[in-house]
Parts: structure tokens; sequence; C-alpha cells
């Protein structure tokens, strides 16, 4: 059977897909249900679902069961299957640094422009002039000469264009010359290569359907021409076709001029697109006019059951009304809805509150390679390198489920568990495999009580494995330049040292994102491409950034899009979402290079022609559904947004023609209702609560109680259950730079060291302290204190004024020694004691490490070294801080005749609160009948209240767990006057 080539118009309200569907079933009635020597193609791939459906469906109601179906894809996949095979094809990749290899001799054009952005825009171009057909002059001279003359300038070296045009024309000839000489087709070179091949290759019954296309090049106007004048063309396009009009909608027109023939027309009028057709009238620029003559067609708006136009608040009432119409429709048992919009940073909180009510949403956006968790990890690799293992990415790396190292994933996350809490947050490393071995070496022995057996070992063993993935790849930071082989070979070998190759071969996005460096080393594999790190770096994240997921579309059920997705849907039910003017039509941006008069002469699209295929997506969809809302925002954090001018149009031209808005009340007013809202409503909502008051069970009790949970209990007892019982206490936060409880641990260490000795610094002092040796200690001081802060010196700026301050108080701390050497000696530093007390069927054991312990002729002196806030004397004799007198109830041979606190800072060092005599003796019963008491309350499961007075809760941790804020207002009264 014979078909006849034609062009099929439908209008915008029709469905082009059942028109198609219905044309081919009837081209091929007497050959089915064999399609198979056909083919069907489209501009983009997310059609390709739906027709397949429709096919189905209208072929079985047609009696045939199954179908041989056509060949279906897009144009651009179908034509390159037909190009040259025994030339050698470009991948993206390959072309990119095909071009970037070409531009490395013009180094002065990279300064000016950027390596990367420069080729993006150049590539770009190529693909224009290829594409159409365009004819250089082979002089540049000729070529330059020419440009200048569009502007009536005499090209005499000082035309503004010159430049522009010699680089153009450079770069054209010497990337035809490579490509040609290397034998090479880049991906344009294939698809226009393929469409001419097809020509040749194509059977005579074999015929070309083609749908949801608005602009075509040149390349492709003639293989058109081609396949009409051979009778194997169908081409469905939807729109208007006045070639008389001015309307912005003319991308038709313009198409059908070009081919040269006349549509079969499927366009049908009704007043809905009438009135459309009135708003957007370009011809008559006069609005009022339009608007009046609207009304004398039709007294009624044909608009009013078809279209609501709604402007929110702001960006999360847009999203709240999108949620809120797509809930109500699926309510009404409307399914196929469609969310058109360009806002991809609204689209993600659409979907978000959609997937809390349960409404699966299919994004047709997809979301780019760089997002996934999958690049995320391979991104924080090259950050541990670029910044020294700096603890942020490397906990993130570490704790990645792609990672393994040769670990079970178990003992990793134990690992990584000890590495975090016991090395970066206590020890306040932030950096360098080095520091945290230094860091491992020097908290063996706690890290052995606070983990396991073993784990230290573990520790350095994982460090070890890291310095081992980076083995290769890290000198390479260090260099000049390499070659880009030799980057992406160190980093593969990374990959699976780290077991991060591993992981990702078992993932979706992480086999894209291998895929994505083997077509990096394929495109470098001749190896002349040489890079620094951070051009590497820069390519890769460019790479990553450039792919997309694209999950596949039913065209059914919510589905989101773009406008160019959208032309060859049909919805029951549709929202264009964003409807601004940064958003539709966007910014669209002139092209990079020459004006709209040279590329007219060049046969290069013009800047008005883009815009007019934007607006032909947009006058589609306001007819693609019966039900059309347009969504928008008046602010953004006080700022007033400006409404798309299309929908500006749209609504001013309504309101003059029916003196009414296109607005929804009812829709307006459920967005401000918390009722439409959706909540866990099994989950009661939080009320008013009592003063909490919680039990200990008798197992969760300390075995050991320390000053610091002797104080908690004093400060809040809730506090002690929350953070002593139930082991809940905060973090160490991690500090970038030394603060003063990193330079109050380093006074500790150093006077441990002077004193006693220390693994790894300087001293012990063994000299009598004398006025002729007072300077030699002093010396010996100030080299434990730089050899103490020789770490955090080396990392940290401020670590040389902490070091200063320090060094400030030495002469004032020796004085201090040498006034009281001849009366106490020291007998121990950094004192660990525990001693067990008992009463009246209770015992308790009382734990405690003393900052110094001296012998004197009395007995024992406790010195505590304070370099921050001092409890006051009324504070310790009232009982309310329990430290000192705590302390006094630890040793177990001798008396202890005096406890003080040793003030240290501001170059001075002062005794404390000093506790002696009958006052220490009172203190210390009085503080030893408390703790028995309070063990014995402990014990009995006795409630540990919160007290909430606002002193301790202004610094407490535990505020979100006895949520003092919500308590009843009576016990807050209550608690504040106290």
């Amino acid at each position: 059977m014979s078909v006849e080539s034609e062009i099929l118009l439908v209008s915008h309200g029709d469905d082009p897909l059942r028109h198609l569907v219905t044309r081919i079933l009837e081209d091929h009635r007497d050959r089915l249900p064999d399609l198979s020597r056909h083919a069907v193609l489209f501009p983009y791939s997310g059609a390709i679902p739906r027709f397949r459906r429709i096919l189905r469906e209208q072929a079985e109601k047609a009696g045939h069961a199954a179908l041989l179906p056509p060949a279906t894809g897009t144009l651009n996949t179908w034509a390159c299957k037909f190009a040259n095979a025994k030339a050698r094809r470009l991948s993206a990749n390959a072309r990119e640094i095909l071009l970037l290899g070409l531009l490395n001799k013009y180094p002065d054009w990279q300064n000016q422009y950027g390596a990367w952005p420069l080729i993006d825009s150049l590539l770009a171009l190529l693909d224009e002039l290829t594409l159409n057909q365009a004819q250089l002059p082979d002089d540049r001279t000729q070529f330059v000469r020419q440009i200048s003359g569009y502007f009536g300038i005499q090209s005499n070296g000082s035309s503004p264009f010159e430049s522009e045009a010699g680089m153009v024309h450079t770069v054209w000839m010497a990337w035809q010359e490579r490509l040609k000489n290397r034998n090479l087709l880049d991906q344009t070179l294939q698809f226009t290569d393929g469409l001419a091949r097809s020509l040749h290759i194509l059977s005579e019954d074999t015929r070309i359907y083609l749908a949801g296309f608005t602009n075509f090049s040149r390349s492709e106007f003639q293989w058109l021409k081609n396949l009409h004048a051979r009778r194997q063309l169908t081409l469905v396009l939807q729109g208007q076709y006045d070639p008389d009009s001015g309307d912005p909608d003319n991308c038709i027109a313009r198409m059908l001029q070009e081919l040269g023939v006349q549509p079969v027309t499927g366009v049908v009028s009704d007043p809905y697109s009438d009135f459309l057709n009135r708003a957007f009238a370009a011809a008559d620029g006069n609005l009022l006019a339009r608007a009046q003559e609207q009304f004398a067609a039709s007294a009624s708006s044909p608009a009013g059951n078809h279209l609501v136009i709604h402007e929110a608040a702001d960006a999360e009432s847009e999203a709240r009304a999108i949620d809120i119409q797509v809930r109500r429709w699926l309510g009404d048992d409307i399914h196929d809805i469609g969310i058109v919009t360009n806002d991809r940073k609204l689209a993600r909180r659409v979907r978000a509150l959609l997937e809390r009510a349960n409404v699966e949403l299919r994004d047709a956006g997809g979301w780019v390679l760089s997002t996934t968790s999958a690049a995320t990890a391979l991104d924080r690799w090259l950050e541990c390198l670029e910044r020294n293992f700096y603890y942020k990415p490397l906990l993130d790396l570490l704790k990645s489920p792609f990672l393994h190292l040769d670990f079970e994933r178990t003992t990793l996350d134990r690992l990584v568990a000890a590495f975090e809490q016991g090395i970066v947050r206590d020890r306040n490393l932030t950096s360098g495999l080095d520091n945290y071995r230094f860091g491992i070496s020097h908290v063996r022995d706690k890290l052995e009580e606070r983990h396991s057996s073993g784990i230290s070992s573990a520790l350095a063993l994982l460090l070890d494995r890291l310095e081992n993935a980076a083995a290769e790849l890290l000198p390479l930071k260090f260099t000049q330049q390499q070659s880009a082989v030799k980057f992406i070979a160190a980093l593969q070998a990374s990959l699976k040292r780290l077991g991060l190759w591993d992981g990702f071969e078992n993932d979706v996005a992480g086999l894209e994102l291998l895929a994505v460096l083997d077509e990096m080393k394929t495109a470098v594999g001749d190896g002349h491409l040489h890079l620094t790190w951070a051009e590497f770096h820069r390519w890769l994240r460019r790479n990553m950034e450039q792919r997309h997921f694209h999950p596949p579309m039913h065209g059914r059920g919510v589905e989101l899009m773009g406008f160019t997705e959208s032309r060859l849907y049909r919805f029951e039910a549709l929202i264009i979402a964003g409807a601004l003017r940064d958003h539709l039509p966007g910014h669209i941006s002139a092209p990079p290079y020459f004006n709209d008069r040279v590329r007219a002469d060049l046969g290069l699209p013009a800047l008005g022609q883009r815009y007019s295929l934007m607006f032909h997506d947009f006058r589609h969809v306001l007819e693609a559904a019966p039900h059309v809302l347009i969504t928008l925002r008046r602010e953004h954090e006080g700022e007033r947004l400006v409404a798309s001018p299309w929908v500006e149009k749209l609504r001013a031209f309504h309101e003059l023609a029916y003196q009414e808005k296109l607005n929804n009340p009812e829709l307006e007013w459920l967005v401000q209702q918390p009722e439409s809202m959706i909540v866990d409503h099994e989950t009661p909502l939080p009320s008013p609560v009592n003063q909490p008051a919680a039990r200990l069970p008798a197992g969760l009790v300390p075995v050991a109680i320390t000053a610091t949970d002797h104080q908690r209990i004093m400060d809040c007892p809730y506090q002690f259950f929350c953070a002593s019982g139930l082991g809940l206490a905060p973090e160490e936060a991690v500090r970038d730079e030394m603060e003063k409880a990193d330079f109050g641990m380093h006074v500790h260490r150093i006077l441990q060291a002077f004193h006693a000795g220390v693994h790894g610094l300087p001293g012990p002092w063994e000299k009598p302290l004398t006025d002729d040796t007072i300077s030699e200690a002093a010396g010996l001081l100030r080299e434990i204190s730089r050899s103490a802060f020789a770490n955090d010196l080396r990392r940290h700026f401020l670590a040389r004024g902490w070091l200063y301050r320090w060094e400030e108080c030495i002469p004032a701390y020796l004085e201090w020694e040498l006034k009281y050497g001849s009366r106490w000696r020291i007998k121990a530093t950094e004192w660990k004691q525990e001693r067990e007390y008992s009463g009246t069927g209770i015992r308790v054991i009382l734990k405690g490490r003393i900052d110094r312990l001296d012998r004197g002729a009395d007995g024992y002196r406790l010195v505590d070294y304070k370099t921050g806030v001092v409890p006051t004397r009324q504070q310790v004799q009232r009982g309310e801080k329990v430290q000192l007198p705590f302390y006094a109830l630890l040793p177990e041979e001798g008396t202890v005749a005096q406890a003080l606190f040793l003030s240290i800072g501001d170059g001075k060092v002062t005794e404390r609160n000093k506790l002696e005599g009958e006052t220490l003796q009172i203190l210390k019963t009085a503080v030893k009948e408390r703790i028995l008491m309070l063990k014995r309350q402990l014990d009995a499961e006795s409630p540990l209240p919160a007290w909430g007075d606002v002193e301790t809760c202004n610094i407490c941790d535990m505020e979100g767990l006895c949520r003092r804020g919500m308590w009843n207002e009576q016990i807050r009264v209550n608690s504040q006057t106290k």
C-alpha cells in the first residue's frame, strides 16, 4: 500500500500521540501486526513509554493483541546508527579534550575567557555551524572583513569584531582539519552524516514518523525534504498555523514555510482556544481592544472552567498550594496529573510534600550525578587529599556505605566511632594522618579502656590503609602538570584500595560514576593532555555535574517535568508552577558569538527564535489538560518578585474582558488552614508537661561516683540521670582553632611533665628549686611548653598566642613554687584514686583524679589547677561546688590538711578558696554524708527531678530532654522563685 507523505497539524488542545497512532494503524492496516520496518522518532525519550502504551491500547481495540512495533527512539540516536562505520566516533568527553588540546596553542584566549567556559561556548557554536551547514570562507581575513562589513566598519585591525571573528574562524578551520585528518566524527557529525546516509540505506517501504518537534536545523530540513519527496514522511506538528500572523507562536509557520508544504490540518477551534489566541495576539498590540472583542464574542469567560492563577505569599505557600490541589484532584478521581516547571528548587519542595502525603511523583528532570551519595563519597576522598585529611570530609568518607578498607562494616563502624570520639573530639585533632597517629599513641590506654583491647592498633591500621590508598594520587597534587591518563589511573587505583570501587559497582549511581571515569580515560587515551591537580578536579566535577539520572516516565500518575518534556503529553489536570519572570521564560541569554544579523547571514538561529520556541511550549501546556492551575509567589525574603510576562498578560486580558480574576478563593482559603497540612495523626501533639522526675534503674547507677557526677546531682538531679545514668553527655565540639579548654589541657600536661615527667616531653625537673636554679627551671618549663604546643603550633594560627599567655605565667608559677616548696613536697601528679565508704546498709565508691598531691609536715595538700572560672568561696563553703571537699575524701593514708584551687592566668598564679583545718573537716564530713544519702536514694530508685533553676538551665545540654519550656506555667513560676 502506497501512502502519501503528509504534514499533520493538530491543535494545542488535542493529543498528538493519539493522532499519530491512529495514522500509523491506518497507513499500515493491511500489514498489521507487523510495523517493524517503520520508525517513530521524537525529540526526547520521555515520550516513548506513553506512545507505546497508546499504540498497544489502540491496536487491541482494532483486534490485534500483539504487535511487532516500529523502531522507536529519538531522532538523534536513530540517525547516528547510520553514520560512517569506518570513521572513529568521538565521545562527548573526547571531543572536549580534543578542543582543549587545540586551544592550548592559544593560551591568551584561555586566560581571557577561562578554558572550560570557552570550550562550552565554542562547542555550541561549532554544533550550530555544522547542523546548519554554514560555509565560512577559507581565508581568515576575508571572514573578518565580512563580519565587519555587516556594521559598516572597515577591517583595518581596530574593528571590535576582529578578535571574535578571527578566533571563531581559526577554531572552525582547525577543528574541521583535525577531525578530517584523524577520520573522526564527533556527535554532531555522526548525526548529520547519519541523516544523509539513511536516505541511501532505508528501503522504499520504510516510513518515518516524527512528532513533538518545534524546530529543525538546515541539515534536518534537507533530510525531511528528501523524505517528503520520496513519500516516506509523516510529520505531526501541534499548534497554530497562520503564515500572515505576527503572533509569537510562529514556529509552526516557520517550519512549514521552510519545507514548502501545506499541512493537513486537524486544528479545531473552541472558545477557550480563541480566548488564548486573542490574549497573546501580537498583530494587534491594543490589549483593551482585544479584551472588548473577547467579551463581545463570549459574554461569559471561557477560561472560568479551565484556568486558575494562584498567587501565593511565598515559596512555601506556593508549594503547599500545589500539594493541596494535587490531593484535591486525586480525591476527585483525577489521576493523570502533570506539574510543569523550570524552578527546580520549588520542584524539590513539592516532591517532599507529596511524598509526605504518600503520593508517588515521577520526576523527568532526574538528578545530577554530583548530588548522589556515590559522587559525594568520591568528592570527599579528593577533599581529604586536598585538605590534609581534614576531619569533616574524612569522617564523611569513613561513614560512607561504599567504603570498607578491607574491614567488615560493623568493625569499620566501631573504629570510626572510636576515632571520632577518642581522637578527633577528645584530643581536638582536626587534620593530618601523622597528627591522628600522634593522638592515638597518647591516648592508647584510654582508648583500650573505653572501647576494647586492640582498638589502637586497628585505628593505626585504618590510617595506614588510607595513606596507602593515597600513595599514588597524593604526589600528583604537588606537581605542576601531569598526564590526565596518570591522574585517572591513580584515582581508579585509590578507589580500589579504599573499597569504593566495589561499593560503586553495586549501586546504580556508582556504576554511572565509574562509567564517567572510563569515558574520561578513553577520551585522553593518547596521553597528550596534561593538567594540574586543580584542572583535573574541575574536569572531573564538571563531568559529574553534566550527567543526570532520568527515571522512566509512564504518562500516567503525577509526573513532574520541564516544558520541553510536556510537548507530547495530554493530562487530566495540569499545574504550571513557579510562573515568575526568572523561570518563565527565564533568562534567555544572547548567543556568545555574533549578533542576530550576523547569525542570520550564517544560517544560525536568532535570539527571537529561541524565545518563540519557549512560548510555543508554554502556549501548548495551557491547553494540555481540561484543568490548568498556574502558581507563582509574590515575594522572597522581603523582595517583591515579578510574574512571568506571559502570565501577567493573560491575567490582565481576562480582568479587562470580564472584570474578574482567574483565582480560586477556595484554594487560597485551604492554603491558610493548618488542617490542610498532612500530619501524623497517630502521634499526639505536644502538650504541657509536668516537671520531669525520672527514676534511674539500679543497673544504670554508676559503680563509682566522680566529682562530676556529684556536681551534676547538686546542679540538677535530672541532669545526672541523663548524663551519668543514661550516658547522654554531649560530644566534644571539634575546634579549628585553640580555645581556653585546649589551653587548660596543655597547662596540666606541662606541669605534670615538669614535676613528674611525661613520655615524649622534656623533663622532669630533678634539682632543688632555689634562687640560683629558678632561671634554669624556667628554661626547662619553656622547653616543655614549646614541645607540648608544637603540634598545635603547626596546625593552629592562634596557638602561639596561647603559648605566650602561658609563658607569661611561668615566673609567677615558679615564684609560688619557691615560696611554698620548703613546706610542701610533691608526692604525685595527675593522681588517680578510688576509695570506698560505707554507711548503714549502703556502700559507695568515690573516684577521681587529682592534679597535684603534695606532702607536708601536717599531712597532704590537694592542688587543682584552674585556667578558667574558679568557684566562689561562698559556693564552696555552702556545699554548692563540691570538687575540693570531694577530692579530700579520696586519700586513704594520712590526713588531708589543705585543699585549694591554683588559679593560673593573666601572668599571675593565685591560691583560691583554700580549705584547711576545721572548715575542711566539716565540709568533708558533710559531703561524705550527703553522698551516702544520695547513694541510698539512687539504689532505692528515688525520683531524680529537674530543678528548673535559671542559672543551671542556661548552661545545661539536656534542655531537649527535660523540655523545660513546655512545663506547666505554674511549675515554671515556682521554679523561678526558688
